[in-house]
Formats: C-alpha cells, sequence, structure tokens
C-alpha cells in the first residue's frame, strides 16, 4: 500500500475516516434537500428515494466501527494474556446467549427491549473482540530478542 493511502504506523488507512466523514455529511444534505426537491406522492412511490439519507448514514455509522475495530486490533493485538482474553469471551457469548433467551421469553415483555439491548451489545463487543489476537507463545517468540551470537551461528550454517 503507498505511504499515502495508510498511516506510518500500521493505523488506520486515511481513505476510510475521509469516505466516513464524506457519507456522514451527504446522509445529513440528502435529509434536508430531498423533501424539497420532490413532492410527498414521489417520496410515497419511490422507497429507494427516500431511503437515500438512511443508507447514507448507515453506511458511515458502519465505517465508524470498522475504524473502531482496525484501531482496537492495532492497539491490543498479542497484549492480552490469555488468561484475560478468554473470560472476556465467554462473558460475551453469554450475553449474546442470556439476550436470546431474554427475547424469546413469554413472560415479560419489557425482558424483550432488555433482551434486545443486551443482544446488540453483547454481538458488537464480541464482534470487536473477535478481532483482537490474545498474547500466546507463538506471538512472543515472534518477537523475541534473539542473540547476536546466535545470529551469527545461524548464518554461518
Amino acid at each position: 500500500m503507498a505511504d499515502t493511502e495508510k498511516k506510518s504506523d500500521g493505523g488506520v488507512p486515511r481513505g476510510l475516516p475521509i469516505a466516513g466523514v464524506i457519507l456522514l455529511i451527504l446522509g445529513l444534505i440528502a435529509r434536508q434537500v430531498i423533501p424539497n426537491m420532490v413532492s410527498e406522492e414521489q417520496m410515497a412511490r419511490n422507497v429507494l428515494l427516500a431511503a437515500i439519507p438512511f443508507i447514507l448514514v448507515f453506511a458511515a455509522i458502519i465505517i465508524g466501527y470498522m475504524i473502531l475495530i482496525w484501531y482496537t486490533g492495532s492497539k491490543l493485538n498479542g497484549k492480552i494474556p490469555e488468561k484475560t482474553y478468554r473470560p472476556i469471551e465467554y462473558i460475551l457469548i453469554g450475553g449474546i446467549v442470556l439476550g436470546i433467551f431474554l427475547m424469546f421469553q413469554p413472560w415479560v415483555f419489557e425482558l424483550f427491549r432488555v433482551g434486545f439491548i443486551m443482544l446488540l451489545i453483547s454481538t458488537l463487543a464480541y464482534i470487536l473482540w473477535s478481532h483482537v489476537r490474545p498474547k500466546t507463545e507463538e506471538f512472543s517468540s515472534k518477537v523475541a530478542v534473539i542473540p547476536a551470537n546466535e545470529l551469527e551461528s545461524g548464518s554461518n550454517g
């Protein structure tokens, strides 16, 4: 990737946040402009025309979430011990299962709302967490310092 496309520290590509901001601005502008350009009858008949602002803003939100995942992964990869990583992963999976159970229980309607929010947050957190690699022996050995005498003996053989 060219230097202009990606930050030098391995961070998020520069074009990604720019695209997100542009889509957000276009969505907010379209929300104001489209109803003034077409009649209510045309808006009612053309669902896609009415959906353009929503689609633009939703795409900006997705890009923002992609940036969050990329940034979190780049900062935490190989730094979280396995003993910490796995319990967090299991808690998030438990939140997903509990959220599904609360959504499908037939007794209290308010628990449906709680279950939906729990499922949403747990799923988004699990997606984010699944992009973080825990610190492992293999990862640590790749980053480990090799003594100079081992390098010299390895290059002669």
